[in-house]
């Protein structure tokens, strides 16, 4: 990289500083609840922006997800993510919104009671905080540091320091506001980046017909649209199907950073409308350039029939060692103007740091409201969160350091398997009465333990993924069942006060007869399942329209793409005319916030 190139990535890095740190006054007002939940002032279309963004832990992750598993490889997170992000949109944030809580750890000890609650908030905020906040930092770091390597002489240490160091320091005094808007300028510079590189690059390689007519020589089989394919199986897609179902309550998915905005919304009509433009953000428009980079670096790195084994570790790419590199080789093969290198370095390091600035935002939010002992002066709980924000990043850099390589398996663990063991426990909070904290509590305890056991202990990552993911999913729901059913119910005062704050549909029948909610006119289970299923409909046609023009199959993309004009149009309607926009008290039931 030329001097030029480093002043386009300071430059880039100063915009996102500032505006992070503009938010600060505005984040200390109200103690750790704004500087948490942003004052609840976020409006939908910077929900949509900053969830995506966070989303887009690296533009280099699609390349090589393409270049690993061919075209249809985007459908091993597709094939859940058309599912849950509708799902979201529907069902969870309102019930995120309308909760008034300020991290989902909280909601434990508002949907059970007693002494055994505190203890189950306290140990989900820990394993979420220490657990999933950090193991996630330390992925998209790794990767980050792998995907610059080949255009950067800086190792990882020093990628931590400069990059990681920045994003803290707005994190730390811009708080969810500074997270949320400096989100949205990342997000317009990795799209700019990635939209401008893919453009540039196409006829220094050839064209596009030329690129598609190398790869069918090679590996034909890699431009398949939909799975199944070689590398793909039909359980694994069957598998992420069923994970799609129950991952809109994940800890890494609705109920992570998501779940978080939403809370942090001016009404749950902000809420839900953040999210539906979420989904056509994150599933096709983000990805489209990258998508064809990947085709690009297919067309580039495979060169002969020999060497094109699709799978998950491929081995015998004549130019390239690691699939990581893939993204940062391809732009050293091509002849950009002076400064665009920086432009690009930029979009990498503005992804990396939107999702890193999520994640301790988030990850410190359960130390401060659920971890430590009450503090009743704003001030000091604002310093503790910002204390707090520093450590978390620390610690997820050691571990970076220390244990992050492989990034094709840490992809599929951070994505699948890392949450799998958690996704019934999602869907029994919020649609069984029957569900109590002791359910809950072995969950949490044995949750993340047993998923690390399997996945890199017992090599499950070297295996189809169904088998790993399968195993996991069913382990999880008989067990969460059996614990269930062998210990008592909750009492129906608290069953009661969780139902007049949330209002979850499902199986709250004993619940509901006995609750008194006047007035209220929430969407009925029927008309929540048909908005679910527009929503899901207009995704799958949004994703293949997505991947059928870069294959130029004109009626699957027009079909796909009237599929989702029309389908999606009708949701918004629905979703625009089903209530009011949020209660009109302040607070949903007139009961006070749970507390630690």
């Amino acid at each position: 990289m030329s001097k030029a190139d480093w002043l386009v990535v300071a430059a880039s890095c100063a915009l996102v500083f500032v505006v992070g740190i503009w938010f600060s006054r505005r984040s200390s007002k109200k103690g750790a609840e704004g500087y948490f939940t942003g004052n609840r002032d976020v409006p939908w279309w910077a929900i949509g922006l900053a969830n995506t963004a966070t989303y887009q832990s690296g533009n280099g992750a699609f390349v090589m997800i393409v270049l690993v598993f061919g075209l249809a490889g985007n459908w091993i997170w597709w094939a859940s993510w058309i599912i849950w992000m509708p799902l979201v949109a529907i069902v969870w944030a309102r019930f995120w919104r309308r909760m008034r809580i300020v991290t989902t750890a909280e909601l434990i000890s508002l949907r059970y009671g007693g002494k055994p609650a505190m203890i189950a908030r306290k140990i989900y905020a820990f394993v979420c905080c220490f657990g999933f906040s950090v193991l996630i930092i330390s992925y998209i770091t790794g990767f980050f540091a792998q995907t610059i390597e080949p255009l950067c002489a800086l190792n990882t240490s020093r990628i931590l320091l400069i990059f990681g160091g920045t994003t803290v320091l707005y994190t730390m005094f811009g708080g969810l506001l500074g997270v949320v808007y400096s989100d949205v300028v990342q997000f317009a510079i990795m799209l700019l980046g990635s939209t401008l590189f893919f453009w540039l690059a196409v006829p220094q390689h050839g064209g596009w017909e030329q690129i598609l007519a190398r790869i069918t020589a090679v590996r034909p089989e890699a431009l398949t649209q939909v799975p199944p394919t070689r590398s793909i199986d039909t359980l694994t897609v069957l598998i992420l199907v069923l994970q799609g179902w129950f991952f809109a309550g994940s800890p890494t998915a609705g109920e992570g950073m998501t779940a978080q905005r939403f809370m942090s919304a001016r009404n749950e009509r902000h809420a839900i409308g953040g999210q539906l433009f979420n989904c056509f953000l994150a599933l096709t428009l983000r990805t489209l350039p990258l998508i064809g980079l990947g085709i690009i670096a297919m067309a580039l790195f495979w060169t002969s029939a020999s060497d094109a084994q699709l799978g998950p570790a491929p081995a015998g790419m004549s130019s390239l060692d690691k699939p990581a590199h893939a993204w940062g080789e391809l732009i050293k093969r091509c002849n950009l103007p002076v400064g665009f290198v920086g432009l690009l370095v930029a979009a990498e390091a503005a992804a990396y740091m939107s999702t890193l600035s999520s994640l301790t935002n988030w990850g410190g939010s359960f130390v401060v409201n659920d971890l430590l002992p009450s503090q009743n002066d704003p001030r000091r709980q604002v310093w503790v969160s910002r204390i707090t924000t520093l450590l978390l990043f620390v610690l997820a850099a050691t571990i970076t350091l220390l244990f992050v390589d492989d990034m094709v398996s840490w992809f599929k663990f951070i994505n699948n398997a890392m949450v799998i063991f958690f996704l019934p426990l999602a869907c029994f909070r919020f649609f069984w009465w029957r569900f109590n904290v002791w359910g809950e509590l072995a969950a949490i305890l044995l949750g993340l333990p047993i998923e690390i056991l399997v996945w890199f202990v017992l090599g499950y990552q070297e295996k189809p993924m169904w088998q790993g993911l399968g195993m996991l999913f069913v382990l999880s729901f008989v067990l969460l069942t059996i614990v269930t059913l062998l210990t008592p119910p909750e009492s129906p005062e608290t069953l009661k006060r969780f139902y007049k704050r949330c209002r979850p549909p499902g199986f709250w029948g004993p619940v509901r007869g006995d609750t008194d909610l006047a007035g209220r006119h929430d969407p009925s289970s029927a008309r929540l399942v048909f908005d679910s299923i527009l929503g899901i409909l207009a995704c799958l046609g949004l994703v293949l329209a997505t991947n059928a023009v870069f294959v130029k199959d004109w009626p699957v993309m027009i079909g796909g793409l009237a599929a989702a004009v029309v389908l999606g149009g009708w949701l918004l309607a629905r979703v625009l005319e089903s209530g009011p926009a949020d209660d009109p008290t302040p607070d949903a039931s007139g009961l006070p916030r749970s507390s630690t």
